[in-house]
C-alpha cells in the first residue's frame, strides 16, 4: 500500500516537473504541492529512479532541450529558456556537461535518438498538476 501511494507521489511529481519546464520548481515547492516533506520526497525519488528529485529535473530539461535543438529551428538561447535556463552559459554549460557536446554540436552533430524521442512520448503531460491551474 505504501509503495503505491509513493509511486502515485512520484507520478504526480513527474507530471508537475514536465509541466513546468520553462520556470522549474524548487523541491521545496514540489513537495508543498504534493503535501509531503522534502526529505520524503527525495526518498522517493532515490527509491524509484535512483536519483534526487533536482537532479532528475535537470536531466529532464535537458533531454526536451535536446529534443527541441534536433526537431525545431528554435535559436538555442530560445531552447534553454524554454527549457528554465536563465542564461544561454548556464544552459551550454549543463548541456555539455550532461551530453559531452555544446547545444551547437548538437544541433550540427546530433541525430535524433530513439531514447530522445521517447521522451516526448513517455513524459507525464497532466493538465491538473500545472502550476497555477485550478483543481
Amino acid at each position: 500500500m505504501v509503495v503505491l501511494q509513493d509511486r502515485q507521489l512520484l507520478d504526480e511529481a513527474l507530471a508537475l516537473m514536465s509541466n513546468n519546464l520553462a520556470e522549474p520548481l524548487r523541491t521545496g515547492e514540489l513537495a508543498t504541492y504534493l503535501d509531503i516533506s522534502v526529505k520524503k520526497l527525495e526518498r522517493i525519488f532515490s527509491r524509484f529512479k535512483g536519483i534526487l528529485p533536482a537532479r532528475f529535473y535537470r536531466e529532464l530539461r535537458l533531454q526536451h532541450a535536446r529534443v527541441l535543438l534536433l526537431e525545431s529551428e528554435q535559436s538555442i538561447d530560445a531552447i534553454g529558456q524554454q527549457c528554465g535556463f536563465r542564461s544561454a552559459s548556464h544552459f551550454s554549460r549543463c548541456f555539455k556537461e550532461h551530453f559531452g557536446r555544446s547545444p551547437r554540436g548538437e544541433r550540427m552533430f546530433g541525430e535524433p535518438s530513439d531514447a530522445a524521442l521517447q521522451f516526448c512520448v513517455d513524459s507525464p503531460k497532466l493538465e491538473n498538476f500545472r502550476v497555477g491551474v485550478s483543481l
